[in-house]
């Protein structure tokens, strides 16, 4: 009986241990070495913008208030063409947590969205105001982009994680 309950406990364990470490192997991205710049290209691509939207984090930084060796690898891209204000930014953790990634772009997206002037391009300002941020394992990304845009370029971001 006694040795029974050793069993049965020890299988009990097993199958803790096991679920435990399957729950962490669906972060995604979570320890993935997938560079930045191929996260990007995908999510340009996904939402039709490859030649609108330019590679600059210097605003990002600005508003932040931070460095580029402090963040680590990450891009920002921008509109260049046009009058609108798309944006997204993708970061991988490395130099900062992504916990500190994410509430570094939180803050970005708070900042802009207290700086902007209603009567600047008022047809924008949704984007901003519904702007998210989502994290997928090592990796944070931010989008101001139309709704639909947003899903599309989120979907990329998971889909290029998880090798889809």
């Amino acid at each position: 009986m006694r040795t029974l309950k050793h069993a049965l406990a020890l299988l009990l364990c097993a199958l803790a241990l096991a679920a435990v470490t399957t729950a962490c192997g669906a972060g995604g991205g979570r320890g993935k070495n997938v560079p930045v710049s191929d996260i990007t290209a995908a999510v340009s691509a996904a939402i039709g913008k490859t030649d609108a939207l330019t590679e600059s984090d210097g605003m990002f930084l600005g508003l932040t208030q931070k460095k580029a060796e402090d963040i680590g690898e990450h891009a920002v891209l921008i509109n260049v063409y046009g009058a609108n204000v798309d944006e997204f930014g993708v970061f991988k953790a490395g130099a900062m947590t992504t916990r500190e990634l994410k509430a570094l772009a939180d803050d970005y997206l708070k900042k802009r969205l207290g700086a902007w002037m209603d009567e600047y391009m008022p047809e924008e300002k949704p984007k901003l105001t519904n702007a998210e941020v989502q994290t997928d394992g090592d990796y944070v990304m931010y989008c101001i982009l139309s709704d639909a845009d947003k899903d599309a370029a989120f979907k990329a971001f998971s889909d290029t994680l998880n090798g889809k």
